[in-house]
């Protein structure tokens, strides 16, 4: 496994940014068409609503949220797509992926990833499951404050 310091651009997830992952609640996301300008989106969650399927993929769940509706139209143009966390109760380390993404219905996911099918926390969650994931194909990776987290 490559080791990190500050700002080095890796092409997959390695073990401490997985780790930070899996502590997150909240991410922003942006997607844009050539010309078009960006959309940023602002998405939440419990620790670890984000899921790591390999080093160089991960996903997250969408429920039939209708202020995301704009970004996954987005998404299904040009999958093009730029994920950031920020841990700001820990010295604002933040992680920024850049990668294509791809919308999978819920049925397709668990198709292709049957460990989200002995997820419990996926059965439902406020009674309906998702409808929708968002999966993305990690190109690149930076962690700031890397030295934070060890």
């Amino acid at each position: 496994m490559p080791t990190l310091s500050d700002h080095e651009v890796l092409s997959e997830l390695d073990d401490r940014m997985q780790l930070f992952i899996r502590r997150q609640e909240m991410m922003f996301f942006a997607t844009g068409e050539p010309g078009d300008g960006h959309d940023c989106t602002f998405v939440t969650g419990g620790p670890g609503f984000v899921r790591i399927l390999g080093v160089n993929r991960l996903a997250w769940p969408e429920f039939d949220d209708a202020s995301l509706s704009d970004a996954i139209v987005a998404i299904e143009r040009d999958p093009r797509i730029s994920l950031l966390f920020v841990d700001f109760a820990r010295g604002a380390i933040g992680l920024h992926i850049d990668g294509k993404a791809k919308v999978l219905d819920d049925d397709a996911m668990r198709r292709a990833y049957r460990a989200l099918n002995l997820d419990p926390s996926l059965d439902l969650a406020a009674d309906r499951r998702p409808k929708r994931w968002v999966t993305v194909y990690v190109e690149e990776a930076v962690l700031s404050a890397a030295g934070v987290l060890a």
